[in-house]
């Protein structure tokens, strides 16, 4: 699904986005028939529908043949395509929803996004949130090249509506970029390359709109330029991974595909750089950020060097930013507790690598991991502390495997990098996400 408009523009100074070219093969799941309603529920409040003009009440709870017969008196009344008549259809399309019956659904939407049509125009934004539940319907149904369609008008709607140059368009581009992160999370089984560029897309383009309109010292400009940073890396892994994967399938035929796959990957990594790099601009330019800001800028720019295993470059951001607080004898304390301890880098919520039924069983205990974390950020002597019962041999090697592939930013002394030994690290199942640095 090729989101670009044709009206978007890159980030100023900036990494580029992604063309019309990268089209969102979105191949439906089965394990989407659950996000669908956290998705639903995002999208849309509950189906009561109160119409002053026709006097038309339907309960939120009532059947779908209340909702038939309402939509008859209406239509009796005032016409086919009666503005009344697009709430009566969402409500109509909810119940459905709650049953089960997708097609029917589907059917009712679509009869909303008509009603609108007609009354407000082809490319009235009040389409929009029937077109993400039609999406979200359409996923589920498994109609890959319909969603892509339905999802490519949400994002042409978003531009002809508000144009590039005004800042509310930043909450459409943020709701498109959150469909993305909940029905195609990264680092899932779903998620595929186009859903990785869309993400890098969406965010490129709110970094622009947001400096384009706010200015580059606003709040919002840094977080997303930084959001950004964390789409390419995202990006960049997922195709570095999947590259591995197809080496080992296919051997030394896949050479030259290696090679090409390990140039995108640098793109993307430096992509993310410079994002990162506007992230810091962007916070330097605002005058009421404070030395801690400015420190945890430079630490988390740090986390992306060490990602990637630059552990040098990461060392000189976090040294910079012990000494930006040990300069200041208001902040003396925190230089010293800010990098005290490892911790695990990622830019999403990590996820246990585990059968659903083992992650079920243990989901409220965690887990104490033992290792020792080195300058670089590597794990070693990996140890989980009184594992659990429910844990079989097999689930134990699995997590300390992860945990042995995973980064860990390095302690901090007197503002040198050191290794830590023992270091325990409490792994939630549950994957929670970590708290700033």
């Amino acid at each position: 699904m090729p989101l670009d408009t044709g009206t978007r523009r890159r980030p100023v100074n900036g990494p580029t986005t992604q063309r019309a070219d990268a089209r969102f093969r979105l191949r439906a799941q089965p394990f989407l028939a659950g996000v669908l309603w956290v998705l639903a529920g995002l999208i849309m409040p509950g189906p009561a529908t109160a119409q002053d003009d026709g006097g038309v009440y339907v309960s939120p709870h009532g059947v779908e043949d209340e909702y038939f017969s309402a939509i008859e008196r209406v239509e009796g009344e005032f016409g086919p395509y009666a503005t009344e008549l697009s709430d009566l259809y969402l409500g109509l399309g909810q119940s459905l929803l709650s049953t089960g019956d997708y097609e029917q659904a589907l059917d009712a939407f679509h009869r909303g996004v008509l009603v609108v049509r007609v009354n407000s125009g082809p490319n009235s934004p009040d389409q929009v949130n029937y077109l993400y539940l039609i999406a979200n319907v359409l996923t589920l149904l498994e109609e890959s090249e319909e969603v892509e369609g339905i999802l490519r008008n949400i994002h042409f709607i978003n531009w002809n509506h508000y144009g590039e140059n005004d800042p509310e368009l930043l909450p459409a581009l943020e709701r498109l970029y959150e469909w993305f992160l909940r029905a195609r999370p990264p680092g899932s089984a779903i998620a595929d390359d186009d859903d990785y560029k869309a993400m890098v897309q969406l965010s490129g383009e709110m970094a622009y709109v947001s400096e384009t309109t706010r200015g580059l010292s606003h709040p919002d400009t840094a977080a997303a330029y930084r959001r950004l940073g964390e789409a390419e890396f995202q990006l960049a892994r997922y195709i570095i991974e999947s590259d591995e994967i197809a080496y080992v399938v296919h051997g030394v035929e896949a050479m030259e595909v290696r090679t090409d796959a390990q140039a995108i990957a640098r793109k993307r990594y430096d992509a993310g750089g410079q994002a990162f790099g506007k992230y810091l601009e962007s916070l330097s330019a605002d005058e009421t950020n404070t030395t801690v800001d400015h420190a945890r800028a430079r630490v988390e720019v740090g986390d992306w060097f060490l990602v990637f295993g630059k552990s040098r470059t990461a060392r000189r951001y976090y040294e910079d930013a012990y000494r930006a607080l040990a300069g200041s004898e208001e902040y003396v304390p925190l230089a010293e507790q800010l990098l005290s301890q490892p911790k695990p880098l990622y830019f999403f919520d990590p996820t246990a690598n585990l059968p659903e039924e083992t992650k079920a069983a243990l989901q409220d205990i965690p887990l104490d991991v033992s290792m020792t974390v080195t300058r670089s950020g590597d794990a070693r002597r990996v140890e989980i502390l009184n594992p659990p019962a429910g844990l079989s041999e097999d689930d134990l090697e699995q997590i300390e495997r992860q945990v042995r592939e995973m980064t860990f930013r390095p302690a901090l002394r007197e503002g040198k990098i050191v290794s830590t030994e023992g270091f325990v690290w409490r792994y939630d199942l549950q994957a929670a996400a970590v708290d700033s640095p």
